[in-house]
């Protein structure tokens, strides 16, 4: 009977052990299970802390091109900055704001002789360009032939009085010669030196990005090549009025 009872003690004994070893190696792989979750989850995380995402990326680049500073005549004729920010705030406001809009006028005559109506007659354009990498894209913009009317107001301080624009169409040609008399032909000669207006935008805007320090080497046209930039000339080409 003794015997029997150590017997079953035993036997019971090793259902314990047993049972002990497969409790123990339930959580063994348990554990291995949660640790493995854990060393995925770690390195999932470290890929999402130093890989950008797609949406981020595309932040970081709109957030570089809105950081373009907008466009002021460097020179030192307070004069023509009158007018060069008269053409941004009246016809750039005709496009979609874009990362920066540079005007370029082509003045075809000039005259002084009436402080109370300076008058600038000439094809007026205006360029919206987005930031494309060390690129200037224009997006839109277009011309505005007229003449200007500027005279100094009560505290000496120049603005612009009245433009007289040009028609379109059918009103193009009769318009032109009734608002630029003797000029006219000098506008129709302006019209067709497309080289020489286009080395006068490149040079404007060379002289912007080397005024405000920016890395942009060209600009472009839709469809056309990159047009790399000359050397800025704002010593020389700007120069103070009499």
């Amino acid at each position: 009977m003794k015997n029997r009872i150590v017997k079953k003690m035993v036997a019971i004994s090793l259902v314990g052990v047993m049972a002990l070893g497969m409790v123990a190696c339930g959580n063994n792989a348990d554990e291995a299970v949660e640790s493995e979750t854990a060393v995925e989850e770690s390195v999932e995380q470290e890929a999402s802390e130093t890989e950008p995402t797609e949406a981020e990326t595309e932040t970081e680049a709109e957030s570089q091109s809105a950081n373009l500073p907008a466009y002021e005549y460097p020179g030192p004729e307070y004069f023509y900055t009158v007018v060069y920010q008269y053409l941004i705030d009246e016809f750039g406001a005709n496009y979609e704001q874009a990362d920066v809009c540079i005007p370029c006028p082509i003045i075809i005559a000039e005259d002084y002789d009436d402080k109370e109506d300076i008058k600038l007659w000439g094809n007026f354009w205006i360029y919206n360009y987005e930031l494309n990498g060390d690129t200037l894209e224009a997006v839109s913009g277009g011309s505005y032939p007229g003449c200007l009317h500027i005279k100094m107001d009560n505290e000496a301080n120049y603005v612009v009085s009245e433009f007289e624009a040009v028609g379109d169409g059918a009103d193009y040609e009769p318009t032109a010669k009734k608002i630029f008399g003797k000029y006219y032909e000098d506008l129709v000669k302006s019209g067709e030196n497309t080289e020489e207006n286009e080395a006068l935008r490149a040079q404007i805007i060379s002289n912007y990005v080397f005024a405000n320090n920016l890395s942009i080497k060209a600009y472009k046209d839709y469809g056309w090549d990159p047009v790399s930039l000359p050397e800025q000339n704002i010593d020389s080409f700007y120069s103070q009025l009499d």
